[in-house]
């Protein structure tokens, strides 16, 4: 008696390690590094957007939020200047949202310009599997569930305003499961982490986190 329940005890505790591990992923990819951007918090950073965002999924929770896609690219460039600036990651950070190509810009009081392009939302699927207890007390049985993310993913491209050269480009992504099908929090979550991740890897070259 006294081995089984050892067993027992053993069989939840190792469930529940495996449970309770996160696997690492990479959130910022594609890197193309061509030069440093030297003392950003001395520069002056300006921002600027496509308005051709890729809506593949979610598509009515967008529509629910956003009265087209320049609405959305408007408020993505909001929320990054206002992360950035409170951040200090750079000396001042503006943003652009009535320009869409970067000849058309006004270049004048900026060091670098950053721009977001390649929006997409879409989602994926994720299956997960978890032990349980079988009928005589030992491990064994196994349930699935798929559990729906929201995934944003964003191309950044930065040049040097002075000389219109690209120094740096890579592609960052943010998502968030959806929990009690609250679509619109999912959404907004994945939009936050992708900004997020965006700043983290300028501010510290950080690019892999713990799956949420």
């Amino acid at each position: 008696m006294k081995r089984k329940g050892i067993l027992v005890l053993s069989v939840f505790a190792l469930f529940h390690t495996l449970s309770s591990c996160k696997i690492s992923k990479q959130y910022v990819q594609y890197i193309s590094k061509k030069e440093e951007i030297i003392s950003p918090k001395t520069k002056k950073i300006l921002v600027f957007a496509t308005d051709d965002v890729k809506v593949s999924e979610f598509k009515k929770t967008f529509e629910k939020n956003y009265i087209d896609k320049e609405d959305f690219t408007s408020e993505y460039l909001k929320d990054f200047v206002q992360k950035a600036t409170r951040n200090l990651l750079f000396s001042k950070v503006s943003a652009d949202a009535d320009n869409v190509t970067y000849a058309t810009l006004n270049k004048n009081d900026s060091d670098y310009i950053i721009y977001f392009s390649n929006i997409e939302i879409s989602n994926r699927v994720e299956l997960r599997q978890s032990a349980g207890m079988g009928m005589n007390g030992m491990g064994g049985m196994r349930t699935s569930t798929s559990v729906e993310y929201c995934v944003l993913s964003v191309k950044v491209e930065i040049y040097d305003a002075k000389t219109d050269k690209q120094i740096l480009d890579f592609v960052a992504i943010g998502e968030e499961s959806v929990f009690l099908f609250d679509f619109t929090k999912t959404f907004q979550k994945a939009k936050e982490r992708s900004i997020d991740h965006i700043i983290n890897y300028l501010e510290s070259g950080k690019t892999e986190y713990k799956k949420y």
